[in-house]
């Protein structure tokens, strides 16, 4: 009977590693191309998207996801602040889906605060030929 058990633990954690790397959860910082596609399509199903002013996203990506209802909000010098706002009731609420496309200290404080709502990073992606990060939080 032990045997069994083991083996069912067994192939439950290796379903759970496959599906951690599905996902995207793995927290690395270069992501495979499978990662990159599924953040592109939760990207289009995100409910707000943060975005750094600094960095310039394409005209034509910014009118997909606002077709598709996201909420395009510029982070300006102060994310805390911004979290903090009456935009920040946007943010913070627990079932919203933020991606961002951002530097990595803006990330960092984004996580940080989600955190607070008890969402974690499902995903991010660092661009270096564009030095920039995209991630989602949900």
């Amino acid at each position: 009977m032990s045997d069994i058990q083991d083996a069912n633990r067994r192939q439950f954690l290796a379903g759970l590693g496959g599906a951690a790397g599905v996902a995207g959860v793995s927290g690395s910082s270069l992501a495979t191309p499978a990662q990159a596609l599924d953040a592109a399509s939760v990207a289009a199903s995100a409910t707000v998207v943060l975005v750094d002013p600094r960095l310039p996203m394409p005209a034509d990506v910014a009118a997909r996801l606002q077709q598709n209802g996201a909420r395009i909000i510029e982070l300006g010098d102060d994310p805390v602040r911004l979290w903090r706002s009456e935009v920040g009731a946007v943010l913070s609420h627990p079932d919203t889906k933020l991606f961002g496309y951002t530097r990595w200290a803006d990330f960092l404080i984004v996580r940080g605060l989600a955190a607070e709502s008890r969402r974690y990073v499902r995903h991010e992606q660092l661009h270096e030929a564009q030095g920039h990060f995209t991630w989602l939080i949900a």
